[in-house]
């Protein structure tokens, strides 16, 4: 596949109008509009020699739900380090019987064409095969069975196939995922027998391949006495006792897919209770957690994740994800988001990407399987995950020890950047919420913190902090001594009045750390 250059790809991403969406402009002598933040691609970043934990998924093109065409040039320009991707076995291996026949053109189109673009892809091995002459080979879409017996073998052959094909003559995957989602519908000492088996399979061909599984669904955040919970710390306890020494700890990673309402879980007692336990429970073994699939939808919707009577759209969509990304980057979480384009699925469409597409129509399988999978639009979700990549990388390092002060249901998080000797500091704040956010709802507040100031800003009383609005982009000076009434480099505090805040992030960030184009 001819790759195209970061140029290229950017400008025929821009070709779309992107999200027409804006605040009503920051008001007051005490905010002047500078720009807008810089987009970065994924290429850009990676040429920098700067990484991030941000993903995205690309999901459902094993059943043609989804078309890698359609959409494979936005996902560079949209500075996500890694993308997941599902393999298919069903669709992989059409013939089962009596010589197995596998069929990689299409994966080898969006394995080769998101490397292309800087982006690394996350594999899924999975699901099931329903071929003829494939036996206990198990179902072939979520929610399906597991293969068992001769079925295993088979799947254990597929899985052999696929990594060596993306291991030789180039390593073009070393990062896989095994199945998806098995909570609440197979048996957790069935599950755990696969993932080891696979595991197994995986390091004897490629042995510095990182390993995911679980990837279990919100259920295994209920807390030490929920069955989720129970189910995961059954399947982590046998595959810690019979992975074997080939499977390092270092190299697995355990997937949960966290569907709340509430992305901002750190600041609600029950939820943050929970979500420890689950975080304790893995790194026990000796493994990380990883946030592999989370999203909201743009439209009301009945059928999946988050879906029921709330009236979702485009705003609140990009708002719960901008929550999300923050919450996560803030613990060091890997984190992907769900995902870069809308799913056309059989039963109706998933509004859960990025990207807007057609109508969906189960009847219409030309050119696309039901209806028009082209791309439309971008969401406003799509501009804002760029905000994100704009600024944030590896860089930025937590502050744990500021003590911030704000009213009560905003978070606020403190960061440092140390750029060769030149340290500039940076604040993310927002409003919690309970449920979807009201129109026009940013207020003014102040914000003071101990052990944390904005040390540029010290230097010179002309680099005032910028803000920035991570949801419509816009950067604005702190243009009087007013908004920032005190800012001490000796005691390490800093007083903040009047910074308007809503529901989702902003950013106070001494110059250099956001990026902007005028």
């Amino acid at each position: 596949m001819k790759k195209l250059s970061t140029g290229v790809a950017f400008g025929l991403a821009l070709a779309l109008a992107a999200a027409t969406f804006a605040h009503a402009d920051v008001a007051g002598p005490n905010f002047g509009y500078i720009g807008n933040i810089t987009p970065r691609s994924t290429a850009e970043i990676v040429a920098a020699g700067h990484t991030s934990p941000f993903g995205i998924g690309g999901e459902t093109t094993d059943r043609s739900f989804s078309t890698f065409s359609t959409w494979k040039n936005y996902l560079g320009p949209l500075g996500a380090s890694k993308i997941r991707i599902q393999s298919g076995w069903h669709y992989i291996e059409p013939v089962i019987y009596p010589t197995p026949v596998y069929n990689f053109a299409k994966l080898d189109e969006i394995v080769d064409g998101v490397r292309a673009q800087g982006v690394k892809p996350f594999m899924f091995l999975g699901y099931g095969n329903e071929r003829a002459g494939c036996a206990n080979c198990g179902t072939q879409g979520l929610g399906g069975t597991l293969p068992t017996g001769a079925g295993l073998d088979k799947y254990l052959a597929f899985v052999r196939a696929t990594v060596t094909r993306y291991n030789s003559p180039t390593v073009r995957v070393n990062d896989w995922q095994i199945w998806n989602e098995p909570d609440g519908h197979v048996p957790a000492l069935d599950y755990a027998t696969l993932a080891v088996a696979t595991a197994k399979a995986i390091k004897q061909i490629q042995p510095n391949a990182k390993i995911t599984i679980g990837s279990f669904t919100t259920g295994v955040l209920g807390g030490t006495a929920s069955d989720g919970y129970a189910y995961a710390s059954t399947v982590l306890d046998h595959f810690e006792n019979n992975k074997g020494a080939t499977v390092a700890d270092g190299d697995v990673t355990v997937g949960y897919h966290p569907y709340w309402g509430l992305p901002d879980y750190d600041s609600y007692p029950s939820e943050n209770t929970k979500f420890t336990a689950f975080k304790s429970l893995v790194e026990s073994k000796g493994y990380k957690i990883r946030q592999d699939e989370n999203g909201a939808p743009s439209t009301q919707c009945l059928y999946f994740a988050l879906c029921g009577t709330t009236a979702w759209d485009e705003e609140n969509q990009a708002k719960y994800i901008l929550r999300r990304m923050l919450g996560d980057f803030y613990r060091q979480i890997e984190t992907s988001i769900f995902t870069i384009v809308d799913l056309h699925y059989d039963s109706t469409k998933n509004t859960k990407g990025l990207l807007r597409t057609g109508t969906w129509d189960a009847s219409n399988d030309t050119p696309y399987t039901n209806g028009d999978q082209s791309v439309k639009g971008k969401k406003l979700a799509y501009s804002s995950y760029q905000n994100v990549t704009g600024v944030f990388d590896n860089r930025l390092v937590t502050l744990p020890t500021p003590s911030c002060t704000a009213p009560y249901g905003y978070t606020v998080h403190a960061y440092t950047r140390n750029d060769a000797g030149v340290v500039r500091n940076m604040l993310a704040v927002w409003r919690k919420t309970t449920e979807l956010p009201a129109p026009a709802n940013i207020v003014n507040i102040d914000i003071t913190c101990t052990n944390f100031h904005f040390p540029r800003f010290a230097s010179s009383a002309t680099l005032r902090p910028r803000y920035a609005d991570l949801l419509d982009g816009r950067v604005y000076q702190l243009s009087t001594a007013t908004t920032i009434v005190g800012n001490s480099a000796a005691n390490n505090d800093v007083s903040l009045k009047g910074i308007p805040v809503g529901d989702h992030p902003v950013l106070i960030a001494d110059q250099g750390l956001v990026p902007y184009t005028p």
